[in-house]
């Protein structure tokens, strides 16, 4: 294996060994980001910018190789 991909892999451990044994504190931090930042308002202009996005990125693959 390359040496690359032993260090990726082993991020990818410690930050799934990070969210399993942390996961009640990560729920409770989430749940109340959640309720703040998707308000209505909030979720129409992400929506919106999504949106925008994807045209955009559907116009460059179009004209792209």
């Amino acid at each position: 294996m390359e040496k690359s991909r032993i260090i990726v892999s082993i991020i990818l451990m410690i930050i799934g060994l990070f969210f399993f044994f942390n996961n009640k504190n990560i729920g409770k931090g989430a749940y109340m980001f959640y309720k703040w930042f998707y308000t209505k308002n909030n979720l129409t202009i992400m929506f919106k910018f999504l949106g925008v996005f994807l045209v955009i990125a559907g116009i460059i693959l179009l004209y792209t190789k």
